[in-house]
């Protein structure tokens, strides 16, 4: 589990062995609590032991941190949580009358190209989107921030191009609680999206273009993936 720092200062990369030294302290109360939550019952040596558990796994199992250049807004923080709700009952309730209904959905792989290109953003909009019935995140490339979804249900005319703008979307709700002006102006102007420090990773936003093989490779998976964007599954 990584942990989120707030970009002050251009860093290089970290090492591995770099990382073993700093605390986390948010993956290490995360760990806790999920310690206690296995043993069902709130005690001192709970707690301990989840603690001690915490520390033994961030520093034996180390993750480079996500560098995070914005700042918080509670209030469009809460118009994302009120809006993912409303999305998690109006899909549970299109399921469950594809369930009880006598027509077979028709599903569908598609790609969705985000327009932000930090690991952090990619992250929370895949979670939403797949925390929501009916649609699935199979594959997240982060090298060009595109996600790949399964629908389970494509009938309607236009419903693959729905799924591609709520994708949208929710990403823009993330970026516009979570992101910096800078990011967010990007985002709704369309402009480049703001570099990382120098030499920060790229986690930090770094968008890099593969080259060589890698770029023959990608654009030979892109073409792959062209035949398959919705396309009907049985």
């Amino acid at each position: 589990m990584s942990d989120v720092r707030m970009a002050t200062a251009p860093r290089g990369p970290e090492s591995p062995h770099r990382r073993r030294r700093v605390l986390q302290p948010r993956a290490v109360a995360t760990i806790a609590l999920a310690w206690v939550l296995l043993w069902d019952r709130v005690t001192w040596g709970n707690v301990v032991n989840g603690v001690l558990v915490g520390l033994l796994v961030t520093y034996a199992f180390p993750l480079p941190s996500i560098e995070f250049q914005g700042r918080l807004r509670p209030h469009r923080v809460l118009l994302l949580i009120g809006q993912f709700l409303v999305d998690l009952v109006g899909a549970s309730w299109q399921v469950m009358r594809l369930a009880f209904g006598r027509r077979s959905p028709r599903n569908a792989v598609i790609e969705v190209q985000l327009r932000s290109r930090s690991d952090f953003y990619l992250t929370l909009t895949a979670e939403l989107v797949a925390l929501v019935p009916g649609s699935v995140v199979i594959d997240a490339r982060r090298s060009t921030s595109v996600l790949y979804l399964h629908l389970l249900d494509v009938e309607r005319e236009g419903a693959i191009e729905a799924q591609r703008a709520h994708v949208l979307a929710v990403e823009r709700r993330v970026v516009r609680a979570l992101g910096s002006r800078e990011e967010i102006a990007a985002l709704e102007t369309g402009g480049p999206w703001p570099t990382a420090p120098a030499g920060a990773p790229r986690d930090a936003g770094e968008h890099r273009e593969p080259t060589g093989a890698a770029a023959e490779t990608e654009a030979t998976d892109r073409d792959d993936t062209a035949h398959r964007d919705g396309e009907e599954r049985p």
